[in-house]
């Protein structure tokens, strides 16, 4: 399928692009910072589905709605905003679907399944009717300890944290150190679902559950078990996308 994403902000079009490439339904994802862009590649491709944030500088999402041809309502859009108080009146302006910013992988997911399921089309009923878990393709990632070497799988850490020319990585209660240094475990990593903040760290987007910018804290939650990372003030900007 092909996508359109529509947003002010860079770090919300490159998280929201690498959700979608994960689910492996789209060929070609474009992205517009403005709606007079997003006009612009409306004028290059015929995107499938619309991803739209709605407040943005200058023309926001319901303009864009309001100023497309009547005929380009055959496209479905989806917003994707940070304003739960703008529901109701996107469901009135015919969106297809309703997304809150941090962008949830199993919410986008039941929205793109349920976007195939009411548009089977020759295209969609090529690819796999159910859409794949994020981390069910992806190998299990190989470190060396002190003792040996370590299969993890990606989806079981919660975030890795350099300590010295060592990688200290979390997968809940336990921790594990690894003899190689943080930059080459991020090599390691999926390049989807990882934020690299400053030098110490490297956190699973999908169990941020909570950013205190006061006490300069993220909190991480899998499967009830929680814990607490200290960021660096001056690293909170690399966590702009929550």
């Amino acid at each position: 399928m092909r996508a359109l994403i529509v947003d002010d902000e860079e770090n919300a079009r490159i998280l929201l692009n690498k959700l979608l490439e994960e689910t492996l339904l789209f060929d070609d994802i474009r992205s517009a910072q403005s709606v007079d862009s997003a006009y612009n590649e409306l004028n290059r491709f015929e995107p499938e589905i619309i991803f739209l944030d709605i407040k943005m500088p200058g023309k926001d999402g319901f303009t864009f709605i309001q100023e497309l041809p009547a005929s380009a309502y055959a496209q479905k859009i989806v917003f994707v905003t940070a304003y739960d108080q703008f529901a109701i009146k996107a469901i009135k302006n015919q969106a297809f679907d309703y997304l809150l910013k941090p962008v949830n992988r199993k919410e986008l997911k039941q929205c793109l399944q349920r976007y195939l399921d009411e548009n089977k089309s020759d295209k969609a009923s090529d690819h796999t009717s159910k859409i794949p878990e994020s981390h069910e393709r992806i190998p299990r990632i190989r470190v060396n300890t002190r003792t040996g070497t370590l299969f993890i799988n990606p989806a079981d850490i919660l975030y890795c944290k350099a300590e010295g020319n060592y990688t200290s990585v979390c997968t809940g209660k336990k921790q594990h150190l690894c003899s190689m240094n943080l930059g080459k475990v991020e090599e390691l990593l999926p390049k989807n679902g990882f934020i690299r903040v400053g030098r110490s760290y490297i956190v699973n987007y999908e169990y941020i559950t909570m950013l205190d910018r006061k006490e300069c804290t993220i909190v991480l939650i899998r499967e009830g078990e929680s814990v607490t990372v200290k960021i660096p003030r001056h690293h909170l900007k690399d966590l702009d996308i929550l």
